[in-house]
C-alpha cells in the first residue's frame, strides 16, 4: 500500500508541474527516442516509458496510445467530478435512493420506473457518444483527441500556437491525475474510509 501511495504521490507532481516546464534532460536511452520531446514529457518524470512501449518509435503506436490515454483521462475527470457529486448527496430526480460509488453496480436500489428509465438513457447516451460524435468521424482530426469534425475550428484555429499546445497539456495532465484520483476513490471506498480523506463532503 505504501508503494501504491508514493506512486500516486509522483504521478500526481507530474501532472500539475507547470506546463512550461518540458523535459531538458532525459536519460540516455529516452534521449534518443523520437518521442522523447513530445507534448506530455515534462518535468519532474521527462520521458516516461518504463515499459518500453514506445521502444519501437512507431507513429501509429504512438498515436493510439495518446488518444487512449487523452480518452481515459477525459472520462477520469468525469468520473471524478460525478463521484464527489453523489458523494456529497446531490442526485438527479428519481435517483434519490441510490448509493455513491461501488453501491450504484447493486441493481436491486432502482426500485422505480424514473430510476430505471435514467439508467437506460445513460447506457444509450454513452453509446451515442462512444458511437457517433466522440471521435474523428471525418478525419479531420489535427492531433490525437481533435474530435471537434470541424465545429469550433475556426475559432481554435485562431489561437496562437502557444496558447493550443498549454490548452493540450493542461487537459492531457489533468486527465492523468484524475486517471489517478478516481483509482485513489475506488480504493479508498473498498478500504472503507472514504469519509476520512473527504470530511468537508456531507452525504
Amino acid at each position: 500500500m505504501k508503494s501504491f501511495v508514493v506512486a500516486t504521490l509522483v504521478a500526481s507532481a507530474a501532472a500539475f508541474a507547470p506546463v512550461s516546464q518540458r523535459a531538458s534532460s532525459p536519460t540516455a536511452i529516452s534521449a534518443a527516442n523520437k518521442f522523447a520531446n513530445e507534448l506530455g514529457a515534462q518535468a519532474p518524470l521527462g520521458f516516461f516509458d518504463p515499459m518500453g512501449f514506445l521502444g519501437p518509435e512507431d507513429d501509429t503506436q504512438f498515436q493510439w496510445l495518446r488518444e487512449a490515454e487523452i480518452k481515459h483521462g477525459r472520462i477520469s475527470m468525469l468520473a471524478v467530478v460525478g463521484y464527489l457529486t453523489t458523494y456529497a448527496g446531490y442526485r438527479i430526480p428519481g435517483m434519490e435512493d441510490v448509493p455513491c460509488g461501488f453501491g450504484v453496480f447493486d441493481k436491486t436500489v432502482y426500485t422505480t420506473d424514473l430510476a430505471l428509465n435514467n439508467v437506460r438513457w445513460t447506457i444509450a447516451t454513452m453509446l451515442i457518444l462512444e458511437t457517433a460524435i466522440v471521435k474523428d468521424g471525418y478525419d479531420l482530426a489535427e492531433f490525437p483527441g481533435d474530435y471537434l469534425n470541424g465545429f469550433g475550428k475556426i475559432r481554435w484555429d485562431g489561437r496562437s500556437a502557444d496558447f493550443q499546445y498549454s490548452s493540450r497539456a493542461k487537459e492531457l495532465n489533468n486527465g492523468r491525475a484524475a486517471m489517478m484520483g478516481i483509482l485513489g476513490l475506488m480504493v479508498h471506498e473498498s478500504m472503507g474510509n472514504v469519509d476520512q480523506i473527504l470530511p468537508f463532503l456531507n452525504k
